[in-house]
């Protein structure tokens, strides 16, 4: 029995039920105990209808949701440890300091991420193993050979890694909405990594001199491989938003905001809202680099 994953089926039951538990902090400091039991005394009695409703519900949890954070977590902390700890690969300038702090910054989440797993009383998923070349351990033909060797080819992976966080992140928002505590702390994860994926971005840019923006943009030079890592800019070039036309609200021929052609509209707009990534994505562009 896991708290998080019942407190999301009963969200998807019920979603005004928090609103109706009393203490829910306290139901959160109940993690470690186990049992129906022990769930239905942390709750008052007269919601144990919608307890009964939500074990008949099994969709994408929160547990799910931090799961698959963990391992990208996992995945970009040992990048960037095993990037400080190559003797082949030069960091110029500050760069070394900068990814120190990065990958620190990478650790704290995977800590964070573990403590709440835990808590939950499920089994914390083990760090796998990685292969940053995406050869799958000399499995098959790598994908970045010279990773750790070729400071431009480091970056190019670290900026496909960190988009994909960012993406992923968003894409968990669903399931994370009900619980506005671990929600709160997805979200904090998630503005770290748009930084990181900015900052990346721009040294690209001012160090190699990369036609990157800070931003995902499909005017961008292309860094992926058809087939295999374009899944992680898919879709980004999305310019209506629900059902809203913007290409067609905004003004193309007058100096109001957007000018220029539809075309360069439609890119300004797909560059203004990130899209989610869905979680069978995410993981899949995780795979690459793990192997067993």
């Amino acid at each position: 029995m896991n708290i998080l994953k019942l407190l999301a089926d009963l969200s998807a039951v019920d979603p005004d039920s928090y609103e109706r538990i009393s203490g829910r902090r306290g139901v959160l400091a109940s993690l470690g105990q186990t049992g129906r039991r022990a769930v239905a005394a942390a709750v008052p009695l007269a919601f144990g209808t919608v307890l009964q409703k939500a074990y008949g519900r099994r969709a994408a949890t929160i547990v799910d949701a931090f799961s698959l954070a963990l391992t990208l977590e996992y995945l970009e902390s040992d990048f960037y440890t095993r990037a400080l700890a190559s003797t082949s690969l030069v960091f110029p300038g500050n760069t070394r300091t900068v990814f120190q702090a990065i990958a620190q910054h990478e650790q704290d989440h995977v800590t964070f991420l573990q403590k709440v797993l835990a808590d939950s009383g499920v089994a914390v998923p083990a760090k796998p193993k990685f292969d940053f070349t995406g050869s799958k351990n000399n499995t098959r033909p790598a994908l970045y050979a010279d990773v750790f060797q070729n400071f431009g080819t480091f970056l190019k992976v670290a900026q496909l890694l960190e988009d994909t966080g960012v993406r992923a992140y968003k894409g968990q928002v669903e399931t994370l909405a009900t619980d506005n505590d671990l929600l709160e702390g997805a979200l904090r994860i998630h503005a770290v990594e748009a930084r990181h994926a900015a900052h990346i971005r721009g040294m690209r840019r001012t160090l190699l001199g990369a036609n990157v923006r800070n931003w995902i943009s499909t005017r961008d030079e292309v860094i992926t491989t058809p087939g295999v890592t374009d899944a992680v800019y898919a879709g980004e070039e999305v310019a209506r938003q629900g059902l809203i036309d913007l290409v067609n609200y905004f003004p193309t021929d007058t100096s109001q905001i957007l000018t220029g052609t539809k075309e360069q509209v439609t890119i300004s707009l797909g560059e203004a809202f990130d899209e989610p990534m869905t979680a069978t994505t995410a993981s899949n562009i995780a795979s690459l680099f793990i192997y067993v």
